[in-house]
């Protein structure tokens, strides 16, 4: 008995489908999970003061300090950055201490997300990072 051209036009269909989702399932992984280290300074001038931290929906979830700034990578390339720190007492803390101004972070961030962040000592901070960081 002869299989029918439509089965495998249907089978093909398929294997197109689960192809372009694994495809776009590893972009959206790497694009959003996947990170490089950047390196910054925290501002002497930079504003400290704990304001509300509002969900998508508008709803205040604690009070914290928005960072938002230029990071370095290895040799010296920008990046903008942003993350949110709460107030200890806040709702939403997890037992983070706030970066606070004249310290070194180094940010984990991927395309869409700061991942992570540690505060560090500027001996850890590479050449190239430091030459931008400090305008050099």
């Amino acid at each position: 008995m002869r299989r029918k051209p439509i089965f495998w036009v249907a089978v093909a269909a398929a294997a197109a489908l689960v192809l372009a989702v694994a495809v776009w399932g590893k972009q959206y992984y790497e694009n959003r999970y996947v990170g490089s280290d950047y390196y910054v300074m925290v501002p002497m001038d930079y504003d400290m003061e704990a304001k509300p931290i509002l969900s998508m929906n508008g709803a205040e979830v604690g009070r914290g300090v928005k960072y938002a700034l230029t990071a370095y990578g290895e040799g010296g390339e920008p990046k903008a950055i942003s993350f949110t720190v709460h107030d200890p007492d806040s709702p939403g803390a997890r037992g983070e201490r706030q970066p606070q101004p004249g310290e070194y972070l180094r940010v984990s961030a991927s395309r869409q997300i700061v991942l992570r962040w540690e505060v560090i000592g500027p001996w850890a901070v590479p050449e190239g990072a430091m030459r931008a960081i400090v305008g050099r």
